[in-house]
Order: C-alpha cells, then structure tokens, then sequence
C-alpha cells in the first residue's frame, strides 16, 4: 500500500516538475508573436492594372526586434513592400519597438503593391499574394487576393501606317485596316462604320467579325469609290468599329481625288476644237 502511495506521489511530482519547467517557454510563446491583418483582404483590378493593400503588423513583444519582409505574389508580376506613407521606396524589413505599457500590440503598416509586368494583360480571374514577418522564430503571414476583371479594348489602324491615300473618281480604290483587340477578353459582333463625303461608296470586305480574340488581329479592305463628277482634291473619310463589349476610337482618312485620264483627254480634245475653230475663222475673215 505505501509502496502505492509512493509511486503516485512520484508520478505526480514528476509531472509538476515538468509542467513548471515548460510554463516559462509557453508563457514567453504567448506573449512574443506577430500577426499581420487588413481591412481589405480582396481588391479588384482591370486586368494590366496595379493594386495596393494596407496591411497591419501587430506586434506583442517585450523588446524592440526588426522583422524581415517579403511579398511573393504571382508569377509576371511585380510584387514590392512600401511604407504605408511613402510608396516610391521599397523596404526588406521593419523595426517595430515593444507596446506601450497599457497596450497590447504595437502596430505599423506597410503597402504591398503588386501589378502584372509591362505589356502583360492578365485573363480575369483570382491571383494570390502571400506576405510574411518573420524576426527569428517569430513569424507571421497573410494572404492577400486580387481580383482581375476583363479589359476590353478594341482599336483601328492603317496597315499601311499612313492615313492618306489617292482615289480616282468613278473607280474602285482600295485600303486596308487592321481591328485589333489590345484587351484581354473576345469581343464579339464587331460592325464598321464610315462618314464619307455625299454621293461617295465605302464597302468593306466582310459587315461584321463575329468574334475577336484577345491580342489578336484581323485584316479588313475597303473599297472607297468616289463618284464620277467629283472634283480634284483632298476629302476625308471617318471609320469607327464597334463591338458588344467595346468601341474602337475613329480614325480618319485623307483622300486625295484625282480626276479619270479619259476626262483629261476629253478636255485637250475641246481645247484643240476651240483652237481649230478660232483659226478657221480667222483664216476665213482673213481672206475678205
């Protein structure tokens, strides 16, 4: 029976050796530590836009300690941390000094700016960006979201580079454009438009591109046919292209007019018959 009692009272003395041995590193874990927090844990963007959180970092500690940091965020993408206040320097750490004595944490805030690469136009979707803290064992993380919604862009361009070009009236002339879709979604139900000078035909080589792909291009001719009376000189042509999801700016066209050949020769042809009418006539008079 005491030999019993002995060996409980051992277990049990055992155990509070160990308990009181562990009781400092557990209370030293309770009050060390980091924890980083926001307001906004998602931001949305359009899509080849940037994006800035303001994150938190409260820190429980009795001693000063600099906490190295680091912002990982998706891959083409440029991911920094800033001081909340000044966001043209970047930073790698932060020293964040002990609480006040009736505080619980001492805080400091710090932007994380990410934004995809130059000419990268992202698909839609959720891209994440994890930031830690870290100061010897103490450690601590948040993951950040950024939500990228479609960019719809469509434009209009001479394939030629020029936006000039030369018409003979009464004829077929032709000129290219190239639509293009600088976003990075499809738009769909792509119509042309022309503002031409009355009397004049623009046709386009299809009416409409069903869809458009984004970064992608498609060639469209048309066919400027001034009518057969107009004078010689300079006139201008608008096209704007529009699609469900996106108008293209208008560009405009200088087209200069020559008038047919075959209306030059008619016009030497009056001009010698006036001449030989007027020698005729002369020579006749001459004579009496």
């Amino acid at each position: 029976m005491k030999i019993g009692r002995t060996i409980c009272f051992c277990i049990l003395l055992a155990s509070l050796l160990t308990f009181l041995s562990l009781s400092p590193v557990l209370a030293q874990d309770e009050e060390t530590k980091i924890e980083l927090t926001t307001s906004y844990y998602k931001l949305e963007i359009i899509s080849g836009a940037s994006a800035s959180f303001t994150v938190e970092l409260n820190y429980q500690g009795a001693e000063a300690r600099i906490f190295d940091l680091e912002a990982t965020g998706p891959t083409n993408w440029e991911t920094y941390i800033t001081p909340a206040y000044s966001t043209g320097t970047q930073i790698l750490d932060i020293r964040i000094e002990p609480p006040l004595p009736d505080e619980t944490y001492s805080t400091e805030r710090i932007a994380v700016n990410t934004a995809p690469a130059y000419g990268i136009t992202p698909e839609p979707g959720e891209y994440q960006i994890t930031v830690e803290a870290t100061s010897g064992e103490i450690r601590g993380t948040i993951q950040l979201t950024v939500v990228v919604t479609a960019k719809y862009a469509l434009s209009l361009y001479p394939t030629e580079e020029l936006y000039s070009t030369s018409a003979t009236a009464g004829r077929d002339n032709y000129f290219s454009v190239a639509v293009v879709n600088e976003g990075s979604a499809a738009i769909d139900d792509i119509t042309f438009t022309p503002n031409k000078p009355r009397g004049w035909t623009v046709e386009f080589s299809q009416d409409e591109i069903s869809s458009l792909a984004a970064n992608s291009y498609q060639i469209v001719d048309l066919n400027i046919k001034p009518p057969t009376d107009a004078l010689a000189g300079d006139y201008q042509i608008i096209l704007a292209s529009s699609g469900t999801q996106a108008s293209a700016d208008s560009i405009t066209i200088r087209v200069t007019v020559k008038t047919s050949a075959i209306w030059g020769w008619f016009g030497v042809g009056i001009i010698v018959l006036v001449v030989a009418g007027l020698a005729f006539i002369f020579m006749r008079f001459s004579r009496r």
